[in-house]
């Protein structure tokens, strides 16, 4: 009988312990103010290949790889990430600009344009969401020098254009 009063009695003191840890944790306020430092969070997004049209017909391709920083609270509190909207802003940007000027060399102020892709961004999720856009590479793929213009069932050291290119 004894046995069984002392189980009973460490029973109710665990029980009785654990209801007044959680009460206490519960009840105080002043630990949800405190601002939490969480860094920011760097995120890669994938290739992305816009098309440079000239004529009508496809010249070539911009390809541009992207790193972009936010704070991992804000990311957090987010219902949709960032990412698709910030591929579809640097699609806009660089499709809007993607005439042949891509094919000649003409400098592209990189800090200018991934500035205004980040403030597009941003005020299309209504809050700062990019801290900051990093262009981690951008290419131009000329088709014509790819050899794009070999003809279907050659192999490519048969065509003319081809033979000019290659190096002894």
């Amino acid at each position: 009988m004894r046995l069984l009063l002392v189980g009973v009695w460490a029973v109710f003191v665990t029980l009785g312990t654990g209801y007044a840890v959680a009460s206490w944790k519960l009840a105080d306020p002043g630990q949800d103010d405190r601002p939490r430092f969480e860094g920011l969070r760097y995120t890669s997004l994938p290739t992305l290949s816009v098309p440079v049209l000239e004529d009508g017909e496809v010249k070539g391709y911009v390809v541009v790889r992207v790193v972009y920083t936010a704070d991992a609270a804000v990311l957090r509190g987010l219902s949709a990430g960032p990412d698709p909207f910030i591929s579809d802003e640097l699609f806009r940007a660089l499709y809007s600009r993607a005439e042949t000027v891509f094919g000649r060399l003409v400098r592209l102020d990189l800090g200018a344009f991934a500035e205004d892709v980040r403030t597009k961004v941003n005020a299309r999720m209504g809050d700062e969401v990019i801290q900051d856009l990093l262009i981690d590479g951008l290419n131009y793929v000329d088709l014509a020098r790819a050899g794009a213009d070999t003809a279907p069932g050659l192999p490519r050291e048969e065509t003319p254009a081809a033979q000019s290119e290659v190096v002894q």
